[in-house]
């Protein structure tokens, strides 16, 4: 029993040992915060599989003036809501003082709408949020007149108010903020509050329905726990609970394929959609070898949540995007009012550029309290400031129209043409991906395949690279294709030769006992589980082997796994949190095994716990193997038979495990089931109460530290 403690002890020591080392060392994510540049921030993000890397970047906008209603000797702007740009014309919705003033292309005033004519009355709209422009009129979202005006030549020609169709709750509020008209001539509006989606006016305008409706995602987690908590609540704890909502559009807008895009006001993920016939988010973005939704795609910073230091409190401050616009090239633009900066998207989703800021401090040029409309005019980004009433104007860059038109090209596969562009972009800021991606596709469009696998593998472009691999390994198969089939029949005929010659002579490739059974595990576990406990053999050393191989592996098929299946970025990548997911993870279910097993009259000691677990590895160990291998020859698709094989070898692991349970401990196999779950449970006590008191030592340490800091002082 003594031994058995103080084995315990060792490989507690031996965590807390891997545990300091990983706090103390361990890399720290990089955040946006790191590379921002006051008063203007312009960076991207690198993207490596899911992992979100931001860089500096140079301004693809550059801020150039600010316009105020002062300057413009119209008086100032109040509560500026919406910015929309027709026929060369700029309209601005100056809400709080109900009108709309009209821009020329120099932004001197040409023009300001406060009323219109409907009969012998003048309709105003104060407090409207929203209006869209097009060559059929000038329509109005009057907010708190809950009304649509549909205007031409400053006369009202139809009242769009809330329908009275059955579809239409009888509670719900008709507050128009956003509308907008599609080329079919159907009109869609956003409500205020509206979980409903948009509302759809056919041309003549009648109601016809919602569109985009979103609902709430739901999970089996998120379903238990609402039972439970059904069974224990009172009626009255039970409607005081928070009820999740689905979202609610903030702003709409049709880009240059006549595509409705909005935002949402989610704060972790699928901001922006962008909706087909059915009513469904159709924006895909390219995730490895596939394209899926982005209504799990964050299009904010990562993560999207931001601590306020400069507060009392220290207030964390979400992402929140309001305003979104698209232009004739197919760019997205989109406004985080929350920290007064602007993303720009092209349409497979690739991120060119953020910049801007202020987090509600808009004192210097390029910076936003509470950003609340963004209008593209020429080669112009307009954003508008609801609490200052002014309007910035951001001018493409020469960097930003040559990143443009690159970008442009490639996503319509103009690789070759892109070419020059690139290199003109690569050459001012290598700092962005894109040029990467883009001079690596133009590489393999022309046949020069060493360029494209260097520039794709530093771009992380597994599908370019996959594509270039690809190429050259069948041209190397088809110039060598004699050699190789006369290897394999040497390969093949020798091992059907060993196979035949050694079950004639029973040939034993291992005579030491002890390993004979460890590695007959693999194929017969219950046998070999049986014959250790029953004759003692169980080895440590041989245990250790197995368990430093796990290791090993581990990490040469993280590092050097190929780099078409998501090979580690070595900068980022760090040993110990390996070791402490493999050595660390399997000295704790040791330890959690042997005391949850013990009170439950286990019959195993710690020795053969570790050694059977240790043992259970090898299909896990096998994988890595194989997998380091073939990952540097194989082309993956989107159905990758890796991912089933290493289902069957972790499986094969856990089963393993079970089977060592029952046999070492003489348990049933459900009773073994049953102390997996305890034993996992007792897993996370310990490694909650490992990371207490590493916590409580720091803090500890900290304050010897300090009075020692204090004493030598003085």
């Amino acid at each position: 029993m003594k031994k058995n403690i103080k084995r315990l002890l060792c490989g507690w020591l031996c965590v807390l040992l891997l545990m300091g080392l990983f706090v103390s060392t361990g890399s720290i994510p990089v955040s946006a915060e790191s590379v921002e540049d006051v008063p203007y921030t312009n960076y991207t993000y690198w993207e490596n599989g899911g992992t979100k890397i931001p860089v500096a970047t140079k301004a693809v906008f550059q801020a150039f003036d600010t316009l105020t209603g002062e300057g413009c000797g119209i008086g100032s702007f109040k509560e500026l809501q919406y910015m929309s740009v027709y026929d060369g014309i700029l309209y601005v919705l100056d809400s709080a003082n109900g009108r709309i003033v009209q821009f020329d292309s120099s932004y001197q005033v040409i023009g300001q709408i406060d009323s219109f004519a409907y009969g012998k009355e003048n309709l105003t709209f104060q407090g409207a949020k929203g209006m869209f422009v097009d060559e059929t009129g000038l329509y109005v979202a009057d907010t708190l007149g809950k009304r649509v005006l549909c205007t031409k030549d400053g006369k009202v020609f139809q009242i769009i108010e809330k329908p009275t169709d059955t579809a239409v709750p009888e509670t719900f509020n008709f507050a128009p903020t956003r509308l907008i008209r599609d080329r079919s001539g159907y009109y869609y509006v956003l409500c205020e509050g509206s979980y409903y989606g948009m509302m759809v006016f056919t041309e003549r305008y009648e109601f016809c329905g919602f569109f985009g409706a979103n609902s709430v995602a739901s999970s089996l987690g998120a379903a238990l726990t609402g039972f439970i908590s059904g069974l224990f609540e009172t009626e009255e704890k039970h409607a005081a609970s928070v009820q999740a909502l689905p979202y609610t559009m903030l702003d709409v807008c049709i880009d240059a394929d006549g595509f409705i895009t909005t935002i949402n006001d989610e704060k972790w993920s699928g901001q922006i959609r962008r909706y087909g016939l059915a009513g469904t988010n159709i924006l895909k973005k390219s995730s490895g070898f596939s394209y899926v939704s982005t209504n799990s795609f964050n299009f904010a910073d990562n993560p999207p949540v931001y601590r306020d230091v400069t507060s009392t409190y220290g207030t964390y401050i979400y992402c929140g995007f309001n305003a979104i616009t698209c232009d004739r090239d197919g760019f997205y633009y989109v406004v985080d009012g929350a920290r007064g900066r602007i993303y720009v998207y092209d349409t497979d989703i690739n991120l060119l550029s953020v910049f801007g800021g202020g987090l509600n401090n808009g004192n210097q040029l390029g910076t936003f309290i509470s950003p609340s409309a963004i209008t593209v005019y020429g080669d112009d980004l307009l954003v508008a400031d609801f609490s200052t009433g002014k309007i910035t104007v951001f001018r493409l860059t020469d960097y930003g129209k040559l990143l443009k038109q690159a970008d442009s090209l490639t996503v319509d596969c103009k690789y070759t043409e892109a070419k020059p562009y690139w290199e003109q972009v690569f050459a001012q800021d290598q700092n962005c991906q894109l040029a990467y991606k883009g001079l690596a596709k133009a590489a393999l469009e022309e046949g020069d395949y060493q360029t494209a696998m260097e520039l794709s593998e530093l771009a992380f472009d597994r599908v370019t690279y996959a594509k270039v691999f690809e190429q050259v390994r069948d041209r190397f198969i088809y110039d060598n294709f004699w050699w190789i089939l006369v290897l394999c029949l040497i390969a093949v005929g020798a091992l059907s030769a060993f196979i035949m010659i050694s079950r004639r002579r029973t040939i034993v490739m291992v005579r030491d006992r002890k390993w004979n059974l460890a590695l007959s595990v693999l194929t017969h576990p219950i046998a070999s589980f049986n014959e250790m406990k029953q004759k003692k053999l169980c080895s440590v050393p041989i245990a250790i082997v197995f368990l430093a191989l796990f290791f090993v592996t581990s990490v040469l098929k993280t590092m050097y796994g190929g780099f078409m299946y998501g090979k580690a970025d070595l900068s980022q990548y760090n040993a110990l949190i390996e070791l402490v997911g493999t050595v660390g993870v399997v000295l704790l279910w040791t330890a959690a095994n042997w005391l949850c097993c013990s009170l439950f009259q286990g019959k195993g000691d710690m020795k053969e716990i570790f050694c059977v677990s240790c043992y259970a590895l090898m299909p896990v160990i096998l994988f890595n193997i194989v997998y380091l291998v073939l990952s540097n020859f194989l082309i993956p698709t989107a159905n990758s038979g890796f991912d089933i094989i290493s289902m069957i070898c972790y499986g094969l692991t856990a089963i393993h495990l079970l089977l060592g349970m029952t046999i070492v401990h003489d348990f049933s196999f459900f009773k073994s089931m049953a102390m997996a779950v305890l034993i996992l449970l007792g897993m996370f006590v310990i490694a909650f109460v490992i990371f207490v008191m590493l916590s409580l030592s720091q803090n500890l340490l900290n304050f010897v530290v300090q009075i020692f800091n204090e004493v030598t002082m003085r």
